[in-house]
């Protein structure tokens, strides 16, 4: 329980040191007020973001299905897949027609 307070911590502080020092790095690249190549930029991470999210839950998915055999983590991961991907099939179609 130790080990997990103290990991909990550093991963803590390590991600707070990370966040700031790369909003900052964004910011004086980009600017703070988002203007076009901003914009882009973020909509670029964003796509990314989702195909790393789709990527791990897939890997999840397939790794609680054949390694562990547990019937509750195939079904948790499937339906947080399942919402990523419907969700963001939901929001292209919405976003296409509202733009």
């Amino acid at each position: 329980m130790e080990g997990l307070v103290i990991v909990s911590l550093f991963a803590l502080l390590g991600g707070g040191l990370l966040g700031y020092f790369m909003t900052r790095t964004i910011a004086e690249n980009t600017g703070l007020l988002p203007d076009e190549r901003g914009m882009e930029i973020a909509k670029l991470s964003a796509m990314r973001t989702l195909e790393l999210v789709l990527f791990v839950t897939v890997a999840a998915l397939y790794y609680s299905w054949f390694v562990m055999k547990n019937e509750a983590c195939t079904n948790l991961a499937g339906l947080i897949f399942a919402t990523i991907f419907f969700g963001n099939l939901a929001f292209r179609a919405h976003y296409s027609r509202k733009m």
